[in-house]
């Protein structure tokens, strides 16, 4: 997959982000293998993707987000949502889902 450096963000995730991302985003398979991997691992989880499918997976939780019942997950996927979109502007993280 061919991407122009400037189209490529890194989002610093939560092991409980990830978790979402997982079950509700519909990651595509090169981010779904770093979503997969960082569920082994202990260190910092900085995602890195590309501007266009970033944007793709912030719409997918919101499409997922209106099938739940759980006020509980979607606060959790109303604020994984503002990370990822603070990322996707170039915005300091505001919050993180613990």
């Amino acid at each position: 997959m061919d991407h122009d450096q400037d189209d490529i963000v890194t989002v610093k995730l939560s092991k409980r982000e990830v978790e979402l991302l997982l079950r509700y985003g519909y990651p595509f398979e090169e981010a779904k293998e770093q979503l997969e991997a960082f569920k082994i691992r202990n260190a910092p989880h900085r995602l890195k993707i590309d501007s266009f499918y970033l944007s793709l997976m912030i719409a997918d939780l919101v499409r997922s987000a209106k099938t739940l019942c759980s006020d509980a997950v979607l606060e959790e996927i109303d604020a994984l949502c503002s990370v990822l979109e603070s990322a996707e502007h170039d915005e300091p993280r505001v919050r993180a889902v613990n």
